[in-house]
């Protein structure tokens, strides 16, 4: 009988299978490690999770720690903490070149943007703002672009005279008023404003209006055009908006902002008088006669007493908070400056800000709400010292905050649209 002979290699087809399954696994291996969802990609983004997290946490130690016994930050002590940081930057710069003047601000920490809110919230934001230009890192639009589909939607809302200190109750409704990115909100989005004004018009009056100007106004933004689908909220225009794309720094382009009044009724020498300090305090000027007779007392809005012949005590001290300035000339992008100043109407209608200041002058002072005016940031006097009222009307501006997390496609020549 003859022996068969033993096969003991392996057949193509078998050498063929093993290699595809060996293939199948170094693809699945692969893909486990680098995949959208592979261990490193994964590993990597817990990374850059754990550096935003920390970068967030060093930021909030640094506010919480500049906090006063008045709930409020303390500026310069915020500027300290953060110094404290390594690698924080603030506008491209170190915050001992380039420190914080006013909130909101935004940091750069390893990386991460860092919006520091003016009530202390801290917020991680995808976008950052260079000059006029936005950018998350995958798209880049600009002040002025326009969106093409945010809906404002359809309603109204009413202003009581206690809160306007007009005499009348007011309807103010939605209108379709076309919108523009404005740049990045304290929620870390992007916000928009309105292409035009309103052609309706709020009035305010007296120290009322002047006291609840910014709520007054900020809820009827918020009412009637915070509503759309992609909105978080809404508010109002306010100088601080103008400010920054004017790149312009009351404290410092000023020459009376921030300076210190305060008034007393002189029994020695039978007028009212002033006096004012120009270093925050640490030093006054001689106390002078106010001797027009119209001036002869002082009211703060909101406080009952008056200072008088009558209440012949010294006023607290009061800080300046007037400043103006043409609009065109400070904003360098003339399209931003008509958008701000006219919108696509091409008119000068005049807009509140939701933004009061206290203006001295040597009889008296004035308090007032402000305003965009013929192409300037101004303001308009509605409670006068010696207890004097005025009313004044004006068209809103409003400003939506969009979702954090909302995308944009389109371009900045043909417009922006939400997806």
């Amino acid at each position: 009988m003859l022996k068969k002979k033993e096969n003991k290699g392996i057949t193509l087809i078998a050498l063929v299978i093993t290699v595809i399954v060996l293939l199948i696994l170094a693809g699945v291996t692969i893909a486990t490690l680098t995949g959208e969802n592979g261990i490193l990609t994964k590993a990597s983004e817990a990374s850059e999770k754990t550096k935003q997290a920390n970068a967030e946490e060093q930021v909030k130690l640094a506010v919480g720690g500049s906090i006063g016994t008045d709930g409020s930050i303390n500026i310069e002590d915020l500027n300290d903490n953060l110094g404290n940081i390594g690698e924080l930057t603030h506008g491209g710069e170190s915050i001992a070149n380039n420190p914080i003047d006013s909130l909101p601000a935004t940091v750069v920490v390893d990386g991460n943007n860092i919006i520091i809110r003016e009530d202390g919230r801290v917020v991680i934001s995808e976008w950052t703002q260079t000059g006029y230009e936005i950018t998350n890192g995958e798209i880049t639009v600009k002040v002025g672009d326009s969106v093409l589909n945010y809906d404002e939607g359809t309603g109204s809302t009413q202003i009581g005279t206690t809160e306007s200190g007009h005499t009348e109750q007011q309807t103010i409704t939605t209108e379709n008023l076309g919108w523009r990115i404005l740049g990045i909100g304290e929620n870390g989005g992007l916000e928009l404003i309105s292409d035009n004004p309103t052609t309706a018009t709020v009035t305010l009056s007296g120290e009322t209006g002047y006291l609840n100007a910014e709520d007054v106004l900020n809820t009827v933004c918020n009412e009637l055009y915070g509503n759309g689908e992609y909105a978080e909220r809404a508010r109002s225009l306010n100088v601080e908006d103008i400010n920054k794309l004017a790149n312009y720094n009351p404290k410092t382009e000023s020459t009376t902002y921030g300076n210190l009044y305060k008034y007393r009724f002189s029994t020695e020498a039978g007028y009212m008088q002033y006096s004012k300090s120009t270093d925050n305090g640490q030093t006054w000027g001689n106390w002078l006669n106010i001797t027009n007779v119209d001036y002869q007392i002082f009211r703060m809005p909101g406080l009952t007493e008056t200072i008088s012949a009558e209440n012949p005590k010294e006023s607290e001290e009061i800080e300046n908070t007037y400043y103006s300035y043409s609009i065109s000339s400070e904003i360098t992008d003339t399209n931003i400056a008509n958008m701000i100043t006219n919108g696509t109407g091409n008119s000068n209608v005049t807009q509140w800000l939701a933004s009061r200041a206290l203006h001295f002058l040597t009889a008296f002072s004035y308090f007032s709400v402000r305003l965009v005016d013929i192409g300037n940031m101004n303001h308009v006097r509605l409670y006068v010292s010696n207890d004097n009222s005025y009313s004044f009307s004006c068209a809103v501006r409003p400003v939506v905050s969009l979702e954090s997390n909302i995308q944009l496609e389109g371009n900045s020549e043909n417009g922006w649209t939400i997806i």
